[in-house]
């Protein structure tokens, strides 16, 4: 596949999994769920389908390799980007590195946190 067509395949996925997102955000403030358990529930369900799609893709292949793109990288990755690292750490784990999966889990939270933090900070300074 040429990387244009990759490309445009991780355009629409990732559009697609933006306004599914949206959508589902909005149905949860209408229902009355608060934001943080919307988010929750989103990052579940990526996560979920992550793991689906990848195995049928790698370990069954009963999914072109072709489908990688416009769904694990543009649907599930504008959906949520909490699938794909749930799904390294998922790898990880199977394979054993356990040392890495703590050091990439804990450095991914703790210096996200960090980071979002700093944004705020330098923002409210400006």
């Amino acid at each position: 596949m040429s990387t244009l067509i990759s490309a445009l395949m991780v355009a629409i996925g990732g559009a697609t999994g933006a306004l599914a997102r949206s959508g589902v955000d909005a149905l949860a403030a209408r229902l009355g769920v608060a934001a943080p358990i919307g988010t929750l529930a989103i990052n579940v369900v990526g996560s979920f389908a992550a793991g689906l799609v990848a195995t049928l893709i790698a370990d069954r292949m009963l999914l072109p390799d072709a489908a990688r793109p416009l769904i694990l990288v543009g649907l599930l990755g504008g959906f949520t980007t909490f699938s794909a690292f749930a799904l390294q750490l998922t790898r990880m784990g199977e394979g054993g590195e356990l040392l890495a999966l703590t050091v990439y889990a804990a450095g991914s939270i703790l210096l996200g946190v960090a980071a979002a933090a700093a944004g705020v900070a330098l923002a409210r300074a400006l």
